[in-house]
């Protein structure tokens, strides 16, 4: 049996009182499991099958599948289920980690992105979208798709950015803006990206970025992500529905 910390990131019920999760190991990546009877209140699994539950997980195999043994909790996340726009924002890290995660591919930055995003979030530290404007955009950097601050994606030219192209992945200068468009960005939204670059996610709680800017890095971050993911994420409508 082996045993490995690990996030709950996506749930579906199974017959009457089972249920399949997936999870966001730090030692095998991501990785599917039954857990029988998860609904009964009884069962000593019960908060083991629940979104966003945090915690050493062990495991037994059969016929090459997985099922959950044994279970210590470490974080439940509870003060997520408060929030609407908390909520919203922890589906989406969920979203996304299920989907940049890999089957028996160790992911440790993703793994501590993600659980020191959820901590902020259910901690308060930060705000529900400077955690997420954050989470984004180290996102990016980790999966190697992170968009060009320094120059204009159409002309390399490293002045006066007024737009950024989801379909180029960066910045654009107010020259070439004029043909070719893009979101209207300006230089706050600049600074706050590249004043994140170097926070590491332990230290979240350090990121400041004003109101607005939170705002506009949703949106264009998300609007970023899914462009080159090639298809929405499901979570996204509740963030931009927030905004």
């Amino acid at each position: 049996m082996r045993k490995t910390l690990a996030v709950v990131i996506k749930t579906v019920d199974f017959k009457d009182n089972d249920r399949m999760i997936t999870l966001l190991t730090q030692d095998h990546g991501k990785m599917s499991a039954k857990v029988r009877g998860a609904k009964k209140q009884t069962s000593k699994l019960f908060f083991a099958s629940s979104l966003f539950c945090c915690g050493e997980y062990g495991f037994y195999e059969k016929n090459g599948f997985f099922g959950v043994r044994s279970f210590h909790i470490k974080y439940s996340f509870a003060n997520l289920q408060n929030d609407y726009e908390e909520y919203s924002a922890a589906c989406f890290i969920a979203d996304a980690a299920n989907v940049f995660a890999q089957e028996d591919y160790a992911a440790p930055k993703l793994f501590a992105l993600t659980i020191n995003a959820l901590y902020a979030l259910d901690n308060r530290s930060v705000s529900w979208g400077t955690a997420l404007g954050y989470y984004i955009q180290r996102l990016l950097y980790i999966d190697g798709i992170y968009p060009s601050l320094e120059a204009c994606v159409f002309c390399e030219s490293g002045k006066e950015f007024t737009s950024f192209s989801k379909n180029h992945g960066g910045v654009v200068c107010a020259v070439c803006a004029k043909e070719h468009g893009g979101v209207r960005i300006d230089s706050e939204f600049i600074s706050a990206m590249k004043s994140m670059e170097d926070i590491l996610p332990r230290d979240i709680n350090k990121v400041k970025i004003s109101k607005r800017i939170e705002k506009k890095l949703i949106s264009v971050l998300i609007d970023y992500l899914e462009h080159e993911l090639q298809k929405p994420l499901k979570s996204s409508r509740f963030i931009k529905d927030a905004l």
